[in-house]
């Protein structure tokens, strides 16, 4: 927080930041288009405007060629506007138990990342005719916008038209059913491989149909590869894990398909082939559930995999010590007791260790202290506790990282079955949702309020003691952290209470800055727990 606070007031000392583009942000929104910039408005309809969790209120809106716009009936200047060029989606609400039965109520989605952070603005409007209306004359025109302004090469075209024949269901379920085929025809060939020098040459045919078969297969993964780092070029590639493994597993293909009569260390290389089919569990959301959950419970367990082996290379170090010259075989370097110990943890034969370590002077039923001592606490304390405390905290994170992987999975079946309806999920999120999320790391309330203090400072740059909408939109701009927060003259009115809590000259001092926020933190945890 004290570098967002310095790095605020090193950009208000310094000179006038640069006129940023609308993509980017934009304080003054200007006055509402004239009606020859105007496609369409709500001239003679009543929209309503969703502001804040079920305050309805009427608005006028337009189509400009760029932009919808956003203004109060009446007003001379914009509210707020949504770049047309930044709309994903324009659907109908499955249900608004806050809206009269007789409205329809229409969402409109914007990116993430964009002008307005990818936003949900939720309108109202009379009837089907007026819904299907201004859904289609956004859809339209915000695909018009869209080619306009992004203006792709022929390399980007060619890229989004690879990125939408890989999420084909008929293209997943093509390479699904070649992945199981390749798999069964490399079981068929290593039951076919001849088994002496004998029977070489009868089984020449069938190498020739074999090699084929995996010539056409390597040549149709590699295809699909290119494709696929084509369509995600570079970095997005190589951030999926899966990508990276399918690279690997292919140039391996390709390489064993070139030397086919190589070398030992050629034929192992060939045998990963096999581990194509793993490649099916991430099409396959009950395989992709378990392998994501092991995954992700790993970097805890490896801790107590850290632990479990640090004990036992302190029991190696004292086992050579100990027993070195008893049995040179088990103990007599440190490679070979930790071998050993390795073997005891097993559980495997660990009393043939025992004899081997016992002095001579004690009988075939006598009991040496010092090998008994030694190797009970060793499978006491590995074996009988931190073993299960790995398996334990195994299958406790393997639970936690299942549960998640089944709520996304759920989730993402909802958005899929809202999707095939023409429906869309209202996310409600805080304007200034990012800034709210580095609150939420205070201690206790006094920690809270000084960080809201500090914010307050970095803020107030002309040191006025008081806050203006302007001033509060321009500060959070010029701080890296909260650039994409995009605050709107709606977003304004609805958390001052209809400016209730501002002074004569809509400003807002400290303490009514720092009740905004503690309410607005409050609401946003509890949207975030539901």
């Amino acid at each position: 927080l004290n570098a967002m606070v310095g790095g605020a007031n090193r950009v208000a000392d310094g000179p006038e930041p640069k006129e940023v583009d609308l993509a980017a942000a934009q304080l003054s929104l200007g006055r509402v288009p004239t009606m020859s910039e105007q496609l369409k408005n709500s001239i003679g309809e009543r929209i309503s405007k969703l502001c804040g969790d079920s305050d309805w209120q009427s608005r006028f809106i337009a189509i400009t060629r760029h932009f919808l716009v956003i203004s109060h009936d009446g007003a001379r200047h914009v509210s707020d506007q949504i770049p047309l060029y930044e709309v994903t989606s324009c659907a109908r609400l499955p249900t608004q138990s806050d809206v009269s039965s007789h409205r329809i109520a229409f969402v409109v989605e914007t990116i993430h990342g964009g002008y307005n952070g990818g936003r949900q603005y939720i309108f109202s409007v009379e009837n089907e005719d007026q819904f299907l209306s201004w859904t289609q004359a956004i859809l339209k025109q915000a695909a018009i916008s869209a080619k306009q302004y992004r203006n792709l090469s022929i390399v980007e075209q060619l890229k989004e038209r690879a990125a939408d024949l890989l999420r084909k269901e008929t293209w997943q379920f093509t390479f699904s059913f070649l992945i199981v085929a390749n798999f069964i025809v490399n079981i068929c060939q290593s039951s076919a491989a001849p088994s002496s020098e004998a029977s070489v040459n009868s089984t020449d045919a069938n190498s020739t149909v074999f090699y084929t078969f995996d010539l056409i297969f390597t040549a149709l993964f590699a295809i699909e590869l290119f494709i696929g780092f084509f369509a995600n070029w570079f970095t997005p590639f190589f951030r999926s894990g899966w990508n990276c493994f399918d690279l690997v597993v292919v140039a391996l293909s390709i390489f064993s398909v070139c030397y086919p009569d190589g070398p030992t260390w050629i034929i192992v290389l060939r045998t990963m082939r096999l581990f194509r089919i793993v490649r099916l569990f991430r099409r396959l959301r009950v395989l992709r559930t378990i392998v994501s959950a092991v995954l992700a419970a790993l970097p805890i367990v490896a801790n107590g995999f850290v632990l479990l082996g640090l004990v036992a290379i302190v029991f190696a170090v004292v086992g050579q010590a100990l027993f070195s010259r008893r049995s040179p075989a088990l103990f007599g370097t440190f490679k070979l007791s930790l071998y050993s110990i390795f073997g005891v943890l097993t559980i495997n034969e660990w009393r043939h260790k025992v004899a081997a370590v016992k002095a001579p002077e004690y009988g075939v039923y006598d009991v040496d202290p010092t090998p008994a001592c030694f190797f009970v606490s060793l499978i006491v304390i590995c074996s009988w506790i931190l073993i299960q405390v790995v398996s334990a905290v195994l299958v406790d994170n393997f639970t936690r990282a299942c549960r998640r992987e089944e709520r996304q999975a759920l989730i993402d079946e909802e958005n899929e079955h809202l999707k095939a309806r023409g429906l869309t999920k209202v996310v409600t999120k805080s304007p200034i949702a990012p800034l709210l999320d580095s609150l939420a790391l205070f201690h206790n309330s006094d920690d809270l309020s000084k960080r809201i203090q500090k914010l307050f400072e970095a803020l107030d740059c002309d040191r006025g003691g008081t806050l203006s909408f302007s001033e509060l939109t321009d500060g959070l701009r010029k701080m890296k952290q909260f650039s994409t927060i995009v605050l709107s003259q709606d977003d304004f009115f609805r958390m001052t209470n209809s400016q209730a809590l501002c002074d004569e000259e809509g400003c807002l001092r400290a303490e009514q800055f720092e009740q905004i926020l503690k309410d607005e933190l409050e609401r946003h945890m509890e949207q975030k727990a539901s």
